[in-house]
């Protein structure tokens, strides 16, 4: 599946700079848990994926990364994920489609429609995967967050950061990235316009994404590494 900005704005936004140990649930291609590791240079960044193809594809890209070292890649359920240790910080894009026509292909299938990780599956994991002073990222539609909001109490969790994500001025929030953790604590909500007018970006999104993208174009500005 291809990367989408939505996810590249979950890694590049996330502030796990000061965490020590990073989890990435259902890593895809690696995308999150390699801008993990790039910003927090002193953690040790774990990927769980349930699909062969897909984990194989990230153990690939894992390793001809420069963070090859700081990098595990685990192929299983994070539903029976049992580590040694809990995370300081842990990133998740998760399958969010619910009561829609499945997908023929059942790679896909299971990349983007809730039937193996539900939503409440998925809050449970996190809670026991998570130090009581860490926190826990989803990207979720809007909609969807609305609607997982009241029930984070119930699973040990309290929304203390909230990223609206916005397509271009005058549009409508499509994404959240919601920020939990079992303490609780001020929430901090904001949001950020991720283009001008697509595909140029904002300048604040193309001060997000700079040290991540090869090629951005950004408002006035084209940058080329």
């Amino acid at each position: 599946m291809k990367v989408t900005t939505d996810a590249c704005a979950l890694g590049a936004w996330a502030p796990v700079e000061q965490a020590r140990r990073i989890l990435d649930i259902g890593t895809g291609s690696g995308l999150l848990a390699l801008f993990a590791a790039q910003r927090a240079t002193q953690a040790q960044v774990d990927a769980i994926e349930l699909e062969p193809q897909a984990a194989a594809q990230a153990k690939a890209n894992f390793d001809a990364s420069p963070f090859s070292t700081r990098l595990q890649l685990f192929e299983g359920d994070i539903l029976t994920f049992e580590p040694t240790q809990g995370y300081d910080a842990i990133l998740c894009n998760p399958p969010f489609f619910s009561d829609s026509t499945l997908n023929s292909c059942e790679r896909l299938r299971q990349a983007r429609h809730d039937t193996q990780l539900s939503l409440t599956a998925l809050l449970a994991a996190v809670r026991r995967l998570l130090l009581p002073a860490g926190r826990a990222y989803l990207l979720l539609p809007t909609d969807a967050a609305l609607q997982l909001t009241p029930s984070l109490a119930q699973h040990g969790l309290q929304l203390r950061s909230r990223l609206h994500l916005i397509s271009q001025p005058g549009d409508t929030p499509h994404r959240c990235i919601l920020g939990l953790s079992p303490a609780a604590g001020e929430l901090r909500e904001d949001s950020l316009t991720l283009y001008s007018a697509h595909p140029i970006h904002s300048r604040e999104a193309g001060r997000l994404f700079y040290d991540y993208y090869t090629r951005l174009r950004c408002e006035a500005v084209e940058y080329t590494r």
